[in-house]
């Protein structure tokens, strides 16, 4: 089909005959179907019925397909028009000088508007005005409930942010997960609220909808989650019948309205599932139509292995995957990129549907117990263990073996987020330093802040190289996402407030690795079309109106580890929806975004 007409067929769609036309010998008066008026001068028509109305239209598409866009109804007055942007659609790489105009909650007009009216005129002249930006990854799952003023996402231009990642999601909570969600969050930085309202992951999105979104949210269920509530902790392979009961969640959830699946496959209690149990639960999400995103088994010294996992699960689910913050960790891992990005890229050739993201800065942030050997962070009665005086010696001796066998950078990880006010004081602190302040040895330490906290603390990991950011970054599959946790706390990662302009100003404007219009699909229509997202990530019309409009020769990021939560600059206007939900850096009263839905 022609390019020119299908854009032409897609408008038809969203046009109805007013109700109140009476007039059945020409088309000048036709309603959008979000209930506005279009005005066109067409010509004569004969016509019987509202079918003999969408064939004439069709029929005058078909003779002028590029009628809609060349001549505007001018004397029209709409909700907003955003006048004289450079406009980048989501999909090109190059922008177009235009006019967007919206009606209620989508755009309804694009091209050239220099005499129409609107309720709201914003000027876009300077600026660069690009569909919301769509954050790939985060674990926003309760930011609406726990820190409902926070607006660290909207000052980046962020619309829409797809939760529920690394195989933990606020939903569903059964059985005995409902007792182990709690430090499953805590262990991250985050504090949840003591009672959850909610069992089913339909609950959750009605819950968080009710309390009022910042931002658009799309929900993915975490692994963990279902093994939680069918078999616990139990670290050993799931059985038959345990089996069915996860894939029986699964697919109720996506029912409920989920985007699919998410693993974590080094925590736990995703670190015990076999590649068998991965597959089965993979295929139920794809016969759901979900995508399944995965924090692989390892980001280091077994990256290739894991990746080979995870495109073999893709092949066998035929499934579509998500790659989450797809890196190379540590300094002995550096030069393995190259092979799985080869790896990936293959894989794609033989029509495995796998994808990745990245956030564009080089320290991880995780748990503190992930710096553990697998022998201590794995024990069932780890807490227990670590606050065990009678066996304090061995474990001593055994993270001294450990450090000397790995040979710890103690300066290299630093301490993020605790609840406990004794610890607190030891925040921005790596290990080395805060072991010297306490006068003990870095293992000595480590223990005690683990055992005290009972493993409730979170860190940053500073073990990744700017040169293979950069890389990562470059390739035209991985997406941006944040992987923001903990966002409202004392300090979080800078990610959490930085991530996309920080990706615009270091490596389009300063580094040159992508184009503008490369970036902005990283952000919009790459995330949009892989995950599923509707009408969203795209400039066009009938889209939704998630738009941001910003000064691209100027967007900086200003979030450091030092003061993580300072905003960005150059983002002068952000509109979720069709309403303007921040400009020149102020905020509404009310929240417009919306908890969406995979159906």
């Amino acid at each position: 089909m022609d390019s020119t007409f299908a854009k032409s067929e897609s408008r038809i769609s969203n046009i109805e005959t007013n109700p109140n036309f009476k007039c059945l010998k020409c088309l000048k008066c036709l309603k959008s179907s979000n209930g506005s008026f279009l005005k066109f001068d067409i010509g004569p028509f004969e016509i019987i019925s509202k079918l003999d109305i969408h064939i004439s239209i069709l029929l005058v598409f078909l003779l002028t397909p590029s009628a809609f866009a060349a001549k505007a109804p001018q004397d029209y007055t709409y909700d907003i028009v955003i006048r004289d942007a450079v406009v980048f659609d989501g999909k090109s790489l190059t922008g177009v000088r235009e006019d967007v105009a919206i009606n209620k909650d989508r755009i309804v007009f694009i091209g050239q508007l220099p005499k129409s009216k609107a309720f709201k005129i914003i000027r876009g002249k300077g600026l660069t005005l690009a569909p919301g930006f769509i954050d790939a990854h985060t674990h926003s799952d309760f930011n609406p409930l726990v820190y409902p003023k926070l607006a660290n996402k909207i000052a980046q231009g962020v619309t829409t942010e797809i939760i529920g990642n690394c195989g933990m999601s606020a939903a569903p909570v059964i059985g005995t997960h409902r007792d182990k969600i709690r430090s499953v969050w805590a262990r991250e930085g985050v504090q949840i609220p003591a009672t959850l309202p909610w069992t089913t992951f339909r609950e959750y999105r009605e819950t968080l909808q009710d309390k009022g979104l910042s931002t658009n949210l799309a929900g993915l269920v975490g692994h963990g989650n279902l093994r939680s509530a069918v078999m616990g902790y139990d670290p050993r392979p799931a059985s038959p019948s345990e089996l069915e009961a996860m894939k029986k969640l699964l697919a109720q959830a996506m029912e409920d309205g989920a985007y699919g699946i998410s693993f974590g496959l080094v925590y736990l209690p995703g670190v015990y599932a076999d590649h068998e149990e991965v597959i089965e639960l993979c295929h139920e999400a794809a016969r759901h139509l979900g995508v399944c995103s995965f924090h692989m088994r390892s980001e280091g010294a077994k990256l290739l292995e894991s990746i080979q996992e995870v495109i073999d699960v893709g092949a066998k689910a035929k499934a579509r995957i998500q790659i989450s913050h797809l890196k190379a960790g540590g300094k002995g891992n550096w030069g393995k990129i190259d092979e799985a990005f080869k790896l990936i890229e293959d894989a794609r050739e033989r029509g495995v549907r796998v994808e990745a993201d990245v956030y564009p800065y080089s320290s991880g942030y995780a748990e503190l117990g992930k710096i553990l050997p697998d022998e201590l962070y794995l024990r069932s009665d780890r807490n227990d263990y670590f606050h065990s005086l009678i066996r304090r010696a061995e474990l001593v001796e055994t993270m001294r073996v450990y450090d000397e066998k790995k040979q710890f950078n103690w300066d290299s990880t630093m301490i993020a987020a605790t609840a406990s006010p004794h610890y607190q004081r030891y925040e921005g602190m790596t290990l080395k330093m805060a072991a010297k302040k306490s006068n003990l040895e870095p293992v000595k330490f480590l223990i005690d802040i683990l055992a005290d906290t009972q493993f409730e603390v979170s860190a940053f990991y500073f073990s990744q190289t700017d040169e293979v950011v950069e890389k990562v970054v470059g390739k035209p599959y991985v997406s941006a996402g944040s992987d923001s946790i903990a966002d409202g706390t004392r300090r979080p990662h800078p990610r959490a407030f930085g991530t996309f302009p920080k990706i615009i100003r270091e490596y389009v404007r300063e580094k040159k690795v992508i184009t503008l219009g490369e970036a902005i699909r990283k952000m919009t229509s790459l995330p949009a079309e892989h995950f599923g997202l509707k009408d969203r990530g795209r400039i066009e019309v009938g889209a939704y109106a998630d738009l941001v409009l910003f000064d691209a020769g100027n967007l900086k990021d200003e979030s450091t580890y030092e003061d993580p939560t300072k905003r960005c600059k150059g983002i002068q206007c952000v509109l979720v929806n069709g309403h303007p939900v921040f400009e020149n850096g102020k905020l509404p009263s009310k929240k417009h975004g919306r908890f969406l839905t995979n159906s």
